[in-house]
């Protein structure tokens, strides 16, 4: 019992270590100061990552694909499943002028998942689902009787939005499995304009400041279906939907002129006073369809496709207040992502180590999200997403848990406007161990 206890109380441990951790953000993305933020992909699990994001037909008795909430009846009976990921992003941002690099570090997700009976299992975790994170300065030149005034305009933000959930899956036959995740969504964004006149001693500096709170549910549903071709195949198929919701969040605005000295700021007038006001977050309909097949656990090749309808509104400010202004230069546009990738599975009861090794490789494309505004063209264009994944897991503590481990190169956005270029290193630590058993005495 002592040792049970030990483990609740480690574990809620590492749920309070992981919510602070999951705000801090390091990399400069100016994709995030638009809507909600830079969307955090459902695929950044090392293990269906390592796969180009292959994740509606995959489940594991040792990992958790919280993807597809159905895949959850693969946990054993008997087994308490604990899963942990860190991520090392690497960018580099370029257009036709200049480029600018960039490398951050955090805890990418904890999740856990067990049985309650004999057809049910439930998980329960915490995942980032946005962020902001950005800093962009536009200088100009004016000019002002006669003379040349110099001034900055500096565009920052910070934090994001993640996600917690309870998702819980039921075993209707022993090959179809159906399955929900309810999810609570909570965090701050900060976004702020601030207008500098460092060559000026008469001009005040001022900056206009919103936060935004999320708090509020959504939900998501699976489906998994396996079907035996015979000669040692199987087919797989999953489905997922995200259910559409229009959700209130609440804004805090203020816009105010100051003093510069150094580094310090002293606040002189206040332009626009401090008011709280209720805006509206659309979530928008997801579908998510995958197929594999599998080789009587020797490997696996399969295909997701994902459908988002990113057009509506994502983020709608209170139209009597509006402190930013309108952006006019982007919109969301519906999106289409496709994965293909496999695995070359390992034999754990091998003797040699790396015959115990699973192999994974996959590619993504994904058309859609977010379409900029080309100044040259007059034109909007739509920002593509592509990505080449490869992976592999590390058995360790006699076949129990697994170090899964994946990386990504890929870019996104178009050179003549703002691209992306990325690397993305995941690490997992994903462990099953033994907590339901009834032990026998003589």
């Amino acid at each position: 019992m002592n040792k049970k206890k030990n483990r609740g109380i480690l574990l809620l441990l590492l749920f309070s270590i992981m919510i602070p951790a999951m705000g801090q953000n390091g990399i400069n993305s100016p994709f995030s100061q638009f809507g909600i933020g830079e969307l955090k992909t459902l695929y950044s699990h090392p293990y269906t990552g390592s796969m180009g994001g292959l994740a509606y037909t995959v489940r594991k008795n040792n990992i958790i694909n919280f993807a597809n909430p159905a895949s959850y009846t693969a946990i054993d009976s008997n087994s308490f499943v604990f899963d942990m990921g860190f991520g090392f992003d690497f960018i580099t941002l370029e257009n036709n002028d200049q480029s600018f690099s960039d490398a951050d570090a955090a805890l990418t997700h904890i999740m856990m998942g067990m049985p309650l009976t004999k057809w049910w299992r439930t998980s329960v975790g915490i995942v980032p689902l946005s962020e902001v994170s950005y800093i962009t300065t536009k200088n100009l030149y004016t000019l002002s009787n006669g003379d040349s005034l110099f001034s900055q305009s500096v565009f920052d933000g910070t934090g994001g939005i993640t996600k917690l959930y309870w998702g819980h899956a039921f075993k209707i036959t022993n090959n179809l499995s159906v399955g929900f995740n309810a999810n609570y969504l909570f965090g701050q964004e900060t976004r702020a304009i601030t207008y500098l006149f460092p060559d000026s001693a008469y001009m005040l500096n001022s900056r206009k400041l919103k936060e935004t709170n999320i708090r509020n549910f959504t939900f998501d549903f699976g489906l998994q279906y396996y079907q035996s071709l015979g000669n040692d195949y199987t087919l797989g198929v999953g489905m997922t939907y995200s259910l559409p919701m229009n959700l209130k969040v609440t804004d805090q605005s203020v816009s105010y002129t100051f003093a510069r000295k150094g580094e310090n700021e002293y606040p002189r007038d206040t332009i626009f006073p401090l008011k709280e006001y209720e805006s509206t977050l659309s979530m928008p309909t997801i579908v998510g369809f995958g197929l594999s097949l599998i080789r009587n656990e020797k490997w696996m090749i399969g295909a997701d496709a994902t459908y988002s309808e990113w057009s509506m509104p994502k983020y709608v400010e209170n139209e009597e207040v509006n402190i930013l202004g309108n952006w006019d230069a982007f919109e969301y546009t519906n999106s289409l992502r496709f994965a293909l990738g496999g695995e070359k599975m390992g034999d754990l009861f091998a003797t040699k180590y790396i015959e115990k090794m699973s192999f994974r490789a996959g590619v993504h494309f994904e058309q859609g999200k977010l379409s900029v505004l080309n100044q040259n063209t007059g034109m909007f264009e739509t920002m593509n997403d592509f990505g080449i994944h490869v992976g592999l897991s590390l058995p360790v503590r006699k076949m129990k848990s697994l170090i899964n481990i994946s990386f990504q190169w890929g870019s996104y956005g178009i050179k003549d406007i703002l691209k992306k270029n990325y690397a993305q290193i995941g690490i997992s630590l994903s462990t099953s161990d033994t907590w339901f058993k009834k032990q026998k005495y003589d």
